[in-house]
Order: structure tokens, then C-alpha cells, then sequence
């Protein structure tokens, strides 16, 4: 079984959160097929996040696994179960402020778990 750090899933989550950020401001007026392709180029980065986020997901289990600090297990359960929120808000092209505020509370589990586990 391999070992993931903590601090690995740390800087992939920061990484996501830098690809769901909003996107950059555009002509006031867009014809339909640039609005189109907007949507479907969004929907496209959504779905490889949410893969991404996947992949994250099955590491974080895989780092629970090898735990043995109950305040540690606490925050990666609590994480896993983020992930999959996340994942599944991604899979439907959910970018907004409460999935980003998600990928944040992720993040700061995942924080918290390396400080206890450092103890």
C-alpha cells in the first residue's frame, strides 16, 4: 500500500481550488455559440476536476487506512465525505462559491489533520 502525505493532497487541493476559480470577465454581449461553447468548455473543466477530485478522494482513503490518531481519522472521514460532495457538485458542473467553499473546508480538514498527526 502506498503512502500519500498529507501535505500532497494539501497542495492538490489548493490546485483545484485555483482551477474552479470564477471565470474571467467578457464582452457584455456574447452571441449564442460563444455562449455555447462557454458552457461547454466549463462543463468540460468541471468534469475533469471533478475527476481529479476523485482521484483525491480514493487517496485520502487510502491515508485514513493507515491512521491511528483518532483526532486524524475524525478529519479524514470528515474530508472523505467532502470529497465526495465536492465530486459529486463538480460532476454537474457546480463551480460556485458554496463547492469552492467546500474545496476551502477540505483543505483546512486536511491542515488540521497533518498539525494532529505531527503531535
Amino acid at each position: 500500500m502506498k503512502k500519500i502525505p498529507l501535505s500532497v493532497l494539501t497542495y492538490t487541493g489548493l490546485l483545484m481550488l485555483g482551477l474552479a476559480a470564477p471565470p474571467e470577465e467578457k464582452p457584455e454581449k456574447l452571441t449564442e455559440t460563444q455562449k455555447a461553447k462557454a458552457l461547454v468548455k466549463h462543463q468540460e473543466g468541471s468534469e475533469k476536476v471533478s475527476i481529479d477530485q476523485d482521484k483525491q478522494a480514493a487517496n485520502a482513503q487510502e491515508l485514513l487506512a493507515l491512521q491511528t490518531n483518532p483526532k486524524v481519522i475524525t478529519l479524514l472521514n470528515e474530508v472523505e465525505i467532502l470529497m465526495a460532495k465536492a465530486t459529486d457538485r463538480l460532476e454537474d458542473a457546480d463551480t460556485g462559491g458554496d463547492t469552492i467553499a467546500m474545496q476551502t473546508e477540505i483543505i483546512e480538514k486536511i491542515y488540521e489533520a497533518a498539525k494532529a498527526k505531527e503531535n
